[in-house]
């Protein structure tokens, strides 16, 4: 009998810590990218919403940006990141409303692009950190 609990404590432990490390572990590798690229990208200048592709409920949304460095013009794409905050009746939270890490944006829009000035083409969008985008 202590056999069988034991068993199953175990597989039972094993079905949430495997996926939870594997999440955390992916989290952790995105983040540290971003910002070793934060740290390496030198360059700074604004950059325009060409457009922005809006997939639907269960897929982020897209944003294309071109930006020019030396006369010469770039374009990069990035999943919008989200940020979330709770709907609240009074003091009682009802439910929670995503927008967008940049704001209020839309097509036309500027946004401040971090380059490496030795490759201009490697850019992120600055304000667009997080990990929700769907």
């Amino acid at each position: 009998m202590n056999n069988n609990i034991a068993m199953i404590l175990l597989i039972f432990g094993l079905i949430v810590i495997i996926p939870t490390t594997i999440v955390a572990i992916v989290i952790s590798t995105v983040r540290r990218n971003r910002n070793k690229k934060k740290k390496l990208y030198s360059g700074i200048t604004k950059g325009r919403i060409d457009r922005i592709q809006h997939k639907g409920l269960d897929c982020p949304d897209i944003v294309y940006v071109s930006y020019n460095v030396n006369g010469v013009e770039y374009s990069i794409k990035e999943t919008l990141k989200l940020k979330s905050e709770a709907i609240k009746l009074g003091g009682i939270p009802i439910g929670q409303r995503k927008t967008y890490k940049l704001g209020k944006i839309s097509e036309g829009d500027y946004v401040t692009v971090q380059y490496d000035e030795a490759n201009p083409q490697n850019a992120i969008i600055t304000d667009n950190d997080g990990i929700i985008n769907a």
